[in-house]
C-alpha cells in the first residue's frame, strides 16, 4: 500500500492556512491509523493466538475455531507429513499413522499406530487418550463429529505449497511452545532452498508435469507438489494457467494435443500407485503412438519419473529435498545427477 507523504514545510501564508494544513494531517494520520488497524487484525486473525483465558486458540484450514485450554501433552497426529512438522519443531506425539516409509526421526518409530492415513483406527485413536488430534483436510474432515462427540479437540489443517508448510511449522511451534526451534528451522529450510535458486540457470525451460496413476494420466498444475517446486525453480509449466478438474484445483484433464502444442523441453510424471508397473505402461504408449515419439522431450529423453515420497506424498520439511531433486533434473549440468 502507497500513501503520499504529506509536505511538512509550512510557509507563511495566515493562520488560516497553516490550520488548514495541520487539520488535513490530522485527518490523514488518523485514517493511517485506522487502516494499519485494520491489516494488524486481519493478519493476527488467521494466526494463533494466546489468551489469559487459554493456552491457544485457532482457525484451522476447515474454518473452524478449535481452543486450547492448556498446552497440549498427549498428541496424535493422523498424518506422516505433519508428524515430521511437530518433531522438526521439538514436539512429541503419543499417536501417528502407519506407514510403509521409513520414519523421518528415530523417535517416531516407537510411537504407538492408529491405521493408515485413511483408515484410521478410532477406538485406537481413543485409548490413547489424546488432548489434541491433527487431521488432514480433505481426508479426515468426516471424523471430526465422532472426536468432537468424546470432548477432543481436534485441528483439521492442508499442506501442500510451500507457503503451507512455512505456515505450520510455525503454527506447530506454537501448539508445542517451541517457537525457537520452528524459527530456526524456518530460516534452515529456506537457506537450503536459497542455495539451490541461487545457481539457477538464466535461461529458463518449459515442463509439463504428469500425474499417472494405474487407471489414469492427469496434468498437475502450479499448486500441485511438483507444480509447486517448479515454479520456485522459475520452470515454466505449459499447462499454467488452464482450468482445473471440478473438485480438484491442483490438476487439469489430460490432452494430448496440448501437449504436442506445448512441446516442453521435459516431461516430468509423479506417479501414485505402483510405480514399476506405470513406468512400463507409460513408457509402452510412447513408444507405440506417433503422436508422443515427435515431441521434443521424448526424442532427447528429457522423460523423468520423480520419486513418490517427495512428489506424491507431501514432503513437509524435507520440501528443500524437493527443490534439489527437481533442480537435478533439469540442470544436472549445474547440479549434478540424480543418484
Amino acid at each position: 500500500m502507497y500513501i503520499r507523504p504529506f509536505p511538512f514545510v509550512v510557509y507563511m501564508e495566515g493562520e488560516q492556512v497553516v490550520k488548514g494544513k495541520l487539520t488535513y494531517l490530522l485527518c490523514m494520520l488518523s485514517i493511517m491509523s485506522v487502516i494499519l488497524a485494520g491489516c494488524a487484525s486481519s493478519v493476527q486473525e488467521k494466526s494463533a493466538a494466546k489468551s489469559p483465558d487459554h493456552y491457544l486458540q485457532i482457525t484451522d484450514d476447515a474454518g473452524r475455531n478449535v481452543v486450547l485450554g492448556q498446552k497440549p501433552q498427549r498428541i496424535v497426529v493422523l498424518s506422516t507429513s505433519f508428524l515430521d512438522v511437530l518433531y522438526g519443531v521439538g514436539g512429541k506425539a503419543v499417536g501417528r499413522p502407519s506407514s510403509k516409509t521409513p520414519q523421518t526421526f528415530p523417535a517416531q518409530q516407537d510411537i504407538p499406530e492408529v491405521g493408515f492415513i485413511y483408515n484410521v483406527n478410532v477406538e485406537q485413536v481413543l485409548t490413547l487418550q489424546p488432548d489434541l488430534i491433527i487431521g488432514f483436510q480433505g481426508i479426515h474432515d468426516k471424523l471430526i463429529p465422532t472426536f468432537e462427540s468424546s470432548k477432543v479437540p481436534m485441528l483439521i489443517l492442508k499442506m501442500k505449497t510451500y507457503d503451507d508448510i512455512l505456515e505450520k511449522v510455525k503454527l506447530f511451534g506454537d501448539i508445542a511452545g517451541t517457537q525457537g526451534q520452528a524459527e530456526k528451522l524456518l530460516a534452515d529450510m529456506q537457506a537450503n532452498i536459497n542455495e539451490v535458486t541461487a545457481k539457477l540457470p538464466n535461461q529458463s525451460k518449459k515442463v509439463i508435469i504428469l500425474h499417472a496413476t494405474a487407471k489414469n494420466v492427469t496434468v498437475e498444475l502450479e499448486n500441485s507438489i511438483a507444480g509447486n517446486v517448479a515454479s520456485i525453480l522459475k520452470l515454466k509449466n505449459i499447462a499454467a494457467g488452464s482450468t482445473p478438474i471440478d473438485g480438484d484445483n491442483e490438476a487439469t484433464p489430460y490432452s494430448l494435443e496440448k501437449l504436442v502444442e506445448g512441446d516442453a523441453d521435459a516431461i516430468l510424471v509423479v506417479t501414485m500407485g505402483n510405480m514399476a508397473e506405470i513406468e512400463k505402461r507409460m513408457k509402452a504408449d510412447l513408444e507405440s503412438n506417433p503422436a508422443w515419439g515427435g515431441l521434443r522431450a521424448v526424442k532427447t529423453g528429457q522423460v523423468y519419473f520423480l520419486p513418490a515420497e517427495l512428489f506424491q506424498l507431501n514432503p513437509g520439511i524435507r520440501f528443500h529435498e524437493s527443490v534439489a531433486y527437481m533442480a537435478k533434473v533439469m540442470y544436472p549440468e549445474v547440479y549434478g545427477n540424480v543418484k
